[in-house]
């Protein structure tokens, strides 16, 4: 007989996270949706050799998208099991994670697990863009793309960030990420239905079969912008 087959369970991120504390506690770093366990997990990493890991790429992203420039754990004893809080690098000295734009307590979850996990699993992530930028939505499809090709992870990500598409269209024409292993699922309301509409990308990042109505807010707020009627 064939030994079963050990399936690795899908991560999931709720569509709002857990609103960031000025100290924490060490208590249960389980993987929560709301990410509540991050900076815990962050704590427990902190000094150590899985910290450099995943703090080159996070703080990459961070510059990248005008977030932040670094982030550090500041413990508030001496031993491990003290209280500590989160600081942030932004153009001076470090500040606590509430006092600086509330979308970086949002992204950080998102970010940590992403980067931290090694493991062949899909990610459900809801609205990863929530009070970020449109330059840092913008990063966030750069780092999908990339993320999904080095670590070969599946990611299903509900947004409503056109910054989020088209980075990840770009990132297709860039030769990032092949444009077979990209699917976008436009939900559309029709009267009282919902009509899915699956597209597909070409090598150049352009959109070969979505219908009229796709993006056709944008197109109506351009001409009436233009004064086009």
């Amino acid at each position: 007989m064939r030994p079963p087959t050990t399936i690795t369970p899908p991560y999931a991120a709720a569509p709002i996270r857990a609103q960031p504390e000025r100290i924490y506690q060490l208590l249960n770093e389980t993987q929560r949706p709301q990410g509540e366990h991050v900076p815990i997990l962050l704590a427990q990493l902190y000094g150590h050799k899985e910290w450099e890991s995943i703090r080159e790429p996070l703080e990459r992203f961070a510059r990248a998208s005008g977030l932040f420039e670094k982030i550090t754990v500041k413990r508030l004893g001496k031993s491990e099991s003290s209280p500590f809080q989160i600081l942030v690098k932004h153009g001076g000295p470090p500040r606590n994670l509430v006092d600086v734009g509330y979308g970086v307590s949002q992204v950080l979850p998102v970010l940590v697990d992403l980067l931290r996990d090694r493991k062949k699993r899909m990610f459900l992530i809801q609205q990863p863009e929530v009070h970020l930028h449109p330059k840092a939505q913008a990063e966030l499809g750069s780092l999908f793309a990339r993320i999904s090709k080095s670590h070969s992870k599946q990611l299903l990500i509900e947004t409503h960030s056109d910054y989020i598409i088209d980075r990840i269209r770009t990132e297709i024409r860039n030769e990032t990420i092949d444009p077979k292993h990209v699917l976008l699922l436009y939900f559309e309301r029709q009267n009282q239905d919902t009509v899915v509409h699956s597209l597909s990308f070409d090598a150049f990042g352009n959109l070969s079969n979505a219908p009229p109505t796709y993006r056709s807010f944008f197109l109506e707020e351009e001409k009436g912008f233009l004064g086009i009627f």
